[in-house]
């Protein structure tokens, strides 16, 4: 009997991991390369809303959605769009996906129960991978920053918006949007923030800036200050002053109730928001592929997460299921692609709506405009 190939999966975000539980409880024999030193090293950012179409797919095939069910925040499903100059509540947009059930978690939350479901010996934590060469049989050879190489069989490439993986198959790199997120904590917000904020999300637009509030595990609220200017210009503007002036400057002529939430931040930390070019792809190579951010980066309206581990599950199934591994793998590649390249056109264009739609809530096109995940 061939022995089972060996499978590197880069990246310990939840789309590296559901890939891992579904392979490792197939019996396939995987490990996954993530360069943060642990899994409470940083922030893993904020709440996240699982679809049924696509994350929560992704969870039964991993054997843990009854396990986010019982975990998951099921009454923070909230929307609200709030008035910029007057900080009152606008009137709601009637949505066609009412009967959606889309449960909040916390990141760090989501990716802890994934990492419960694996063996600890499965995760190199401090692996941040440098190169990937081909050997003559194949075979990939994967070098990183602190630690020795490896060598795979099969490699996945679930590394995000700067991947690696990426950067060995194809040379185009990520685009910048125009519009950089400072993402900011309440760790304990007023009885007024939490009102304004709701259970769930709260978003007001307003010219070239747009605010998003979130409700997190434990009453936290995280706060998304979205500043639509050149990045050299912004840039600039940090080396000079905090993020945080910057951040008040900019919404300094907002309704009180809302700059109540970007004084109560502590730090603000910018996050550049970037996508891959329409009609991305790369060549089909034996044995080595992409999912999620790596392989259809988009702004995070909320659809990269669940895109990312409905695409992981997508391989794993195909590598678990097909008689011959490196078609299973070609054949899943190719509905991530056209998956993923769809939705990118969508999201792009919803998020350009963003800055388009002055002191008005959105109306949902066939996607999610009002949600992020970060």
């Amino acid at each position: 009997m061939k022995p089972s190939p060996n499978i590197a999966i880069i990246g310990g975000g939840p789309g590296g991991l559901t890939a891992a539980v579904i392979l490792h409880k197939a019996g396939w024999n995987v490990r996954v390369f993530e360069a943060d030193a642990s899994e409470h090293a940083r922030s893993q950012g904020g709440t996240l809303d699982l679809h049924a179409d696509s994350g929560q797919v992704a969870l039964e095939r991993a054997g843990l959605l009854h396990e986010f069910r019982s975990i998951a925040r099921h009454e923070d499903q909230g929307t609200r769009s709030i008035n910029w100059q007057t900080g009152s509540t606008l009137p709601a947009v009637p949505r066609d996906d009412s009967g959606a059930d889309r449960p909040e978690i916390d990141r760090g939350v989501l990716r802890g129960m994934l990492l419960r479901a694996l063996p600890e010996e499965l995760m190199e934590w401090n692996s941040a991978l440098t190169s990937v060469e081909q050997n003559e049989d194949g075979s990939f050879t994967l070098y990183f920053r602190d630690r020795l190489s490896h060598v795979a069989d099969v490699v996945i490439g679930a590394d995000g918006a700067w991947s690696v993986v990426r950067q060995y198959l194809t040379a185009a790199e990520p685009i910048y949007t125009g519009v950089t997120f400072m993402e900011g904590w309440i760790e304990d917000p007023t009885p007024e923030q939490a009102g304004l904020v709701g259970n769930g999300s709260m978003f007001s637009f307003g010219p070239s800036q747009v605010l998003v509030a979130q409700k997190n595990g434990r009453g936290r609220i995280c706060v998304y200050a979205a500043l639509k200017q050149p990045k050299d210009l912004l840039r600039r503007r940090l080396e000079r002053d905090s993020a945080n002036v910057v951040v008040e400057e900019a919404f300094q002529d907002w309704a009180a109730p809302l700059r109540s939430l970007i004084s109560a931040c502590r730090k603000f930390v910018p996050r550049s928001i970037n996508h891959l070019p329409l009609g991305f792809g790369w060549p089909q190579q034996d044995s080595i592929t992409l999912v999620g951010d790596a392989a259809h980066l988009m702004p995070p309206l909320g659809v990269g997460v669940n895109l990312a581990m409905l695409d992981a599950s997508d391989v794993a199934l195909a590598i678990t299921e097909g008689s011959d591994l490196r078609e299973s793998i070609r054949n899943s590649e190719l509905k991530v692609r056209v998956r993923g390249g769809e939705l990118m056109t969508q999201t792009i264009s919803a998020f350009d709506e963003w800055f388009a739609s002055e002191g008005e809530p959105l109306i949902e096109k066939g996607h999610d405009s009002s949600s992020v995940d970060w």
